[in-house]
Parts: structure tokens; C-alpha cells; sequence
């Protein structure tokens, strides 16, 4: 079967994730974790390390009172001067352990907003204005939203688990083997484009169709099969820029 290269218009999808910025790689670990290495991604003899499972201590040193401190876990603050810790601490950490979660595809959502909401509290402005400086409150924050509405999104989750435990990314001219699936997406465009599309029937058919890939790369995640993985995320990206595009309308 030829390999299509995808529709840039119909790739696209809007960048809520900022762990895609380069500016958040500030070490080489980071670099050397999310950057693309697809040749040695087959699945045939991939050996199944997860990246997400290495150096699981950390070591980090205090920015306030320069301890060196050993952790397995993300500290909010200094064990020895209780100082706050800064986002550039946080970012020696995957987001998942970030929210003390399991890296996976399958999530407690509750859990995670329920976390999310007492780390908010712990760096919340009015409990630390005399200890904190204000841009250091802001970086956390907008650091913490981040992550959070990256691990919320099934989609964004899925890209975020492919490059800790896959070292891979995908790129937005990688090809795709299935002919049938890339003409219904066209064919769905097409549709939505008409003055007389049944917009309610078609969010219902794609929502339909979303559970089923959602549940799809569920599996495949837990059996650890990367081509599955890859190729059904690739489906799932485009069904959600199909809801996107409904919703929007």
C-alpha cells in the first residue's frame, strides 16, 4: 500500500502542550529524553525499556540555601531551609510524577484535579507573599497549568507517554499506510464545509468513533506495542481535530 503524507490543513492541532517548547528543555537529560530517534523504534526488536522508569532519583540542589538533596518523588520544598522550590525543580521531573501519577495512559482525572488543586494551594500567592517572589508564584502557576491540561487531554497525554517511554515524537510530515481512514477524514471535512451538514449526527458519530480509538490506544499502551500505539494516536489526533472543528461551529 503507498504511504500518504498527511494534510498539513487537517494535522494541525493547537499547541496547549508547552512541553513541545524547547525553552522547557533546560537540561540535557530533558533534551536527550524527548528528542526523535525513529530508527530505532521497530517494533520487532524494540526491547522495551521505558524511559519514564530511568533515574527515578533525582538530584537536585536547593536554589535558597544551595542543598544538595536526593529524591524520588517531587519535593515542593527544601528538606533542610523549607524554602519553596522554583519551577527549574520541577522541570527535573516527568509531569506525571509531577501530580505523584502512575505514568499512563489510563488516569484518574478526578485524582489528577484533586492533586493539581493542592499543589495550587501550596503555592498559592496570598500564603507565601512574604517568602516568594511573584514571577517565581507565576512560573509554577503557568508551569502547573500546563502540565495539567496536558495529562487532562487524552490526546496530548498520548503524545506526552510516546516521548517518555518511546523517545519519539511525532513529526507532522510522517507518513500514514491507511488509504481508507485519510479519504474519510477528507471526505468528513468536506461534509462539515456544507450548509446543510447535520452537525449535531456527525459530533455524535465522531465522539462515537473518539471512546472507540481512546479505548483502542488504552490497550495498546498497557501491552506496550509501540506500532499500535503509533498508529492508532495518529487516528485519534485527527478524529479530535474533527471534533474541534464541529465544536467550533
Amino acid at each position: 500500500m503507498r504511504k500518504i503524507k498527511y494534510l498539513s490543513t487537517l494535522w494541525k492541532h493547537k499547541k496547549i502542550n508547552i512541553f513541545n517548547h524547547k525553552n522547557y528543555y533546560t537540561n540535557n537529560l530533558s533534551q536527550n529524553f524527548f528528542h526523535s530517534h525513529k530508527n530505532n523504534l521497530d517494533n520487532n526488536n524494540y526491547n522495551g525499556t521505558n524511559l519514564s522508569e530511568k533515574n527515578k532519583v533525582k538530584h537536585v540542589k536547593c536554589p535558597k540555601c544551595n542543598s544538595n538533596i536526593s529524591t524520588d518523588i517531587v519535593s515542593f520544598n527544601c528538606q533542610v531551609c523549607k524554602a519553596l522550590f522554583n519551577v527549574d525543580i520541577f522541570k527535573n521531573f516527568n509531569i506525571f510524577e509531577l501530580f505523584n501519577i502512575e505514568a499512563n495512559y489510563d488516569i484518574d482525572k478526578n485524582h489528577l484535579k484533586k492533586k493539581f488543586n493542592e499543589i495550587q494551594n501550596i503555592y498559592h500567592p496570598d500564603k507565601n507573599a512574604q517568602n516568594v517572589e511573584v514571577d517565581e508564584i507565576n512560573q509554577v502557576s503557568s508551569y502547573l497549568n500546563n502540565a495539567y491540561r496536558t495529562l487532562s487531554n487524552d490526546v496530548e497525554r498520548a503524545l506526552y507517554l510516546l516521548k517518555i517511554e518511546y523517545n519519539y515524537m511525532i513529526s507532522e510530515d510522517e507518513c500514514m499506510d491507511d488509504d481508507e481512514f485519510l479519504s474519510e477524514i477528507i471526505k468528513i471535512n468536506v461534509e462539515i464545509s456544507k450548509p446543510d451538514a447535520n452537525i449535531e449526527l456527525l459530533t455524535r458519530e465522531y465522539k462515537q468513533k473518539y471512546e472507540e480509538y481512546s479505548k483502542e490506544i488504552k490497550l495498546h499502551f498497557k501491552e506496550k506495542n509501540f506500532n499500535n500505539i503509533l498508529n492508532v494516536l495518529k487516528k485519534l489526533k485527527f478524529i479530535n481535530r474533527v471534533l474541534e472543528r464541529l465544536q467550533n461551529i
